[in-house]
């Protein structure tokens, strides 16, 4: 190694070499501090957790202290309360940060006013997925396929769960995880596709059925797991697959589709199913749309 690139290495921030700090949301909640998991004891309340949770959910914006307040102490005392998300905000920043490698806004950042997460400073799993899964299906629209599998796979493989699915009930929650929810189902579908494209109708069913377990009504997602059935020669479990369909759809009162033919082997086109992710107007620009 010559001097000058020894001199480079010494003038790197200290912070580069240290390992990084991840969010979990999808699935279960944790954060991963390098190889460790923080332990559920250092949190100390509850409400420290869901403090950096309801700031996950912001993704990079600000939330005022007062509304922070009235979220998480609903009905109580400002006075009493504005003290409480003091304590809540250094626990959630010691648990990101219990060593103090950083200053105390490096990964959550607040004044007098408001507080944010700073999404460059920590690797958020939800935001990767999203990211993925954006480009992934910009270039499947595009008809970018071998560029599209990569990244679709990966975003496929990153989505464990829903949002924060310990929070069902938790209306803070329920924004982002609709929305991680519909790009998973537009990815898994997209993947699906190109299986059946490729005749790989195992691996169509696989993942269709994935998205079944997203939203049992899901209406495109039955047909087109019915006619993957049937390219596969599964003909039995195909028509039970339609009953069951017929049988939700009648439930909702709508009236079922008719029994779909074979899925065709020619390589696949973007489905309608994908638009209930639909592509941002940067994307329809850049796919000429």
């Amino acid at each position: 190694m010559t001097a000058v690139a020894v001199r480079q290495l010494r003038a790197e921030p200290e912070r580069d070499l240290l390992p990084p700090v991840a969010i979990r949301s999808l699935g279960s909640f944790a954060i991963h501090r390098g190889d460790e998991i923080a332990p559920s004891a250092e949190w100390q309340s509850r409400k420290a957790r869901d403090l950096l949770k309801i700031l996950v959910t912001r993704r990079g914006r600000p939330a005022t202290r007062e509304a922070l307040i009235e979220t998480l102490w609903p009905e109580q005392d400002p006075r009493r309360t504005s003290n409480r998300l003091s304590v809540a905000l250094s626990t959630a920043r010691a648990v990101l940060d219990p060593e103090h490698r950083f200053g105390p806004d490096h990964f959550i950042r607040a004044d007098r006013y408001a507080v944010l997460l700073e999404c460059e400073n920590v690797v958020v799993d939800v935001e990767r997925f999203l990211e993925d899964a954006r480009a992934g299906l910009s270039r499947y629209r595009a008809g970018r396929l071998e560029d599209a599998v990569q990244l679709l796979e990966r975003a496929e493989a990153a989505y464990t769960g829903d949002f924060l699915e310990e929070d069902l009930y938790e209306d803070w929650a329920v924004s982002l995880r609709e929305e991680a929810r519909a790009a998973y189902v537009a990815v898994a579908s997209a993947l699906a596709e190109l299986a059946d494209g490729e005749g790989d109708h195992e691996a169509a069913i696989r993942l269709r059925l994935r998205v079944l377990e997203r939203d049992a009504y899901d209406e495109s997602a039955h047909l087109a797991l019915v006619g993957s059935l049937v390219a596969a020669g599964r003909h039995g479990e195909a028509r039970r697959a339609y009953g069951r369909y017929a049988t939700r759809m009648e439930k909702i009162g709508i009236e079922p589709g008719s029994f779909p033919a074979s899925m065709s082997p020619s390589a696949p086109r973007p489905s309608r199913e994908l638009d209930i992710w639909p592509a941002t107007s940067h994307e329809r620009m850049a796919s000429g749309a």
